[in-house]
């Protein structure tokens, strides 16, 4: 079994309900369950609590989700800075360097087209572009650039720099939270199925009870993983 197969064929939060109402419905039937299994005692109840409660310290995958939404807000606005930030001193690069292609390049002028669609990339081109602009300060100054203009340059690629770091980082956890979530769930779903095994025997008659403690079969897709996607 992978490290994200999940035992059951619900979604984590319909999994999660299930055994919640199971919870709540067993201390008033485990005397039902006792009598017919007497391995099925109060203590089991307690086990099944615990468990349910322990899932419930993972956040939720759509918590998570949001919460990566706002890393990717900040990649987004720093990304558009980065933007203008190179537009800005590119305009004085020029000016300064005009004719001179090969100091252009330096600046990286030649690499920014393939630079921009990628976060990595982008962070390195503009943390260089900083470099350069501190090197050749003077120089541009000279052309009109404003002292404004450079320093925004690395500024705007440490705010860069930081808010990739943390969106990478974020989605690495988000596959970490998935994994023990589902380590998680598939122990309570463990638990639950001999008292749905019991309960088709005990409630045979009593079909609303039944159906407190029914779960569905194991997953249809074995080996299924349901692997969180980046793509946010």
């Amino acid at each position: 079994m992978g490290k994200n197969d999940r035992m059951y064929s619900k979604s984590d939060a319909e999994m999660l309900e299930t055994a919640d109402v199971i919870a709540a419905s067993l201390g008033d039937d485990i005397g039902d369950f006792t009598a017919f299994d007497s391995t099925l005692t109060a203590d089991y109840v307690t086990t099944v609590q615990g468990a349910v409660a322990q899932v419930k310290e993972v956040k939720p995958d759509d918590v998570v989700i949001d919460e990566m939404g706002e890393w990717t807000q900040k990649v987004d606005a720093a990304m558009k800075k980065s933007s203008d930030a190179y537009s800005n001193l590119a305009y004085f690069v020029r000016k300064a360097f005009n004719g001179n292609v090969a100091v252009q390049n330096q600046f990286g002028l030649n690499d920014y087209k393939k630079a921009r669609d990628s976060q990595a990339k982008m962070v390195l081109f503009m943390e260089t572009l900083g470099d350069q602009a501190t090197a050749h300060h003077d120089e541009l100054v000279a052309a009109g650039c404003g002292e404004d203009v450079i320093t925004t340059v690395s500024e705007v690629a440490t705010e860069l720099r930081e808010s990739n770091i943390g969106q990478e980082k974020f989605k690495k956890e988000r596959g970490v939270l998935t994994q023990e979530r589902v380590k998680r769930l598939n122990e309570v779903y463990q638990l639950l199925v001999p008292l749905s095994e019991a309960a088709q025997i005990i409630y045979r008659n009593d079909p609303a009870r039944l159906s407190k403690y029914t779960l569905t079969s194991t997953s249809s897709a074995p080996g299924e993983t349901d692997e969180p996607s980046d793509d946010l």
